[in-house]
């Protein structure tokens, strides 16, 4: 019932630096994500995904916004931000940190980035995290600088990722471990460049800190990757739900905690150093999660229209959660989904009903991911 809906483009919401080349390359779909237009779609999403298993793509993810603390007590209101100990976090190094509120909520899962001793970067899933530090950053009087800076991420992904940027950028990107970076400047272009990036496939993220020279970075990895099968794609929902990966508000939100998701590892309760949330969370994992997010497969003929809306799950009649997101896999023949469930039915093998729009199906409940990570 959305297939006539359009998007209008408009000064309020932000345009990327990559704006004109993913308009250039095909951009037929957007989606707003942090008050900007984020591509998600060019010759469609199973086409995308296609592409980008035989070759390299280029995602603008610049919607992943920077929050920047900087200053003395820079490491001490990062540590009080998240549940996740980030002492052994060194220069260098990027952590996954779920961020929490006073109830233990999930307001954004972030990935951070130590990039000096005195400064911190916060790459943010969808949400007015900015004012969020601000406001705590104040409240508490810690002696810091939080902003905005001018970052904006651009991701290549796929087999031929570490071909391209070896190319582009020398040698040293096949040295580059998983969740590390090297800050440089090429081209009189400065940019982050981090092994890491929003899919299980090979990947790689390019922070660049000029905005000016967007278009200028696209067209360099463009021409570079002439011979390497190159095409241009954006954060694909079946890739990423192959590789278990949750997006915020689209899969969980403020009322999941991280005991529900997975995030479970993520959380050090036996730390000296307090944090936001650290009570109600103490709380949660005492009295035991009363949801799960599990994965579950829907038997039947592919289902090639994704969810707009989440839809409920049932057993013997009663709803016991939702279903928040669905696609069909290519690889595995299969439509995959995510659940969240009453903890006590979420058991892998059960059986459950999904009711959609037009019909109630059968569905079987998996452990998440379907596909690891691929490697070097």
């Amino acid at each position: 019932m959305y297939k006539s809906s359009k998007i209008t483009f408009s000064p309020r919401v932000r345009k990327s630096p990559y704006f004109n080349s993913t308009m250039k390359y095909g951009a037929q779909a957007f989606s707003v994500y942090n008050h900007m237009y984020m591509p998600v779609s060019y010759a469609g999403p199973v086409e995308d995904y296609k592409k980008l298993l035989t070759g390299v793509q280029l995602w603008d993810v610049s919607v992943e916004r920077q929050v920047q603390i900087k200053g003395p007590d820079a490491e001490a209101l990062a540590q009080f931000l998240t549940p996740r100990n980030i002492k052994k976090c060194l220069i260098g190094q990027a952590m996954y940190t779920p961020l929490t509120d006073f109830q233990g909520g999930l307001i954004s899962d972030p990935v951070m980035l130590r990039i000096a001793e005195d400064c911190y970067w916060f790459s943010i899933s969808d949400g007015d995290i900015l004012f969020w530090v601000q406001a705590i950053a104040a409240g508490y009087k810690f002696d810091v600088h939080v902003d905005e800076p001018d970052v904006s991420p651009l991701q290549t992904q796929g087999p031929n990722s570490t071909k391209l940027m070896a190319k582009v950028f020398g040698d040293w990107v096949h040295d580059l471990a998983f969740y590390r970076f090297k800050e440089i400047t090429h081209a009189g272009i400065p940019m982050v460049i981090a092994r890491m990036g929003y899919s299980k496939e090979l990947c790689y993220e390019i922070f660049l800190q000029d905005h000016s020279k967007g278009d200028e970075l696209w067209e360099m990895l463009w021409e570079a990757g002439q011979d390497m099968n190159i095409s241009p794609g954006g954060p694909n929902m079946i890739l990423r739900l192959e590789g278990g990966i949750v997006s915020y508000l689209s899969d969980v939100d403020r009322t999941n905690n991280p005991y529900e998701v997975g995030f479970e590892a993520l959380v050090d309760l036996d730390q000296e150093e307090d944090f936001i949330g650290k009570d109600a969370l103490r709380e949660i994992y005492s009295k035991g999660p009363q949801k799960k997010l599990i994965g579950a497969e829907i038997l039947g003929d592919p289902i090639t229209e994704t969810n707009a809306e989440h839809w409920p799950v049932f057993v013997d009649g009663k709803q016991i959660g939702s279903m928040n997101a669905l696609v069909f896999s290519p690889r595995l023949n299969k439509n995959i989904c995510y659940v969240i469930l009453d903890i006590k039915h979420a058991i892998c093998g059960n059986e459950v009903i999904i009711s959609s729009p037009d019909q109630d199906r059968q569905a079987i409940l998996v452990d998440l991911p379907w596909l690891e990570r691929v490697k070097k």
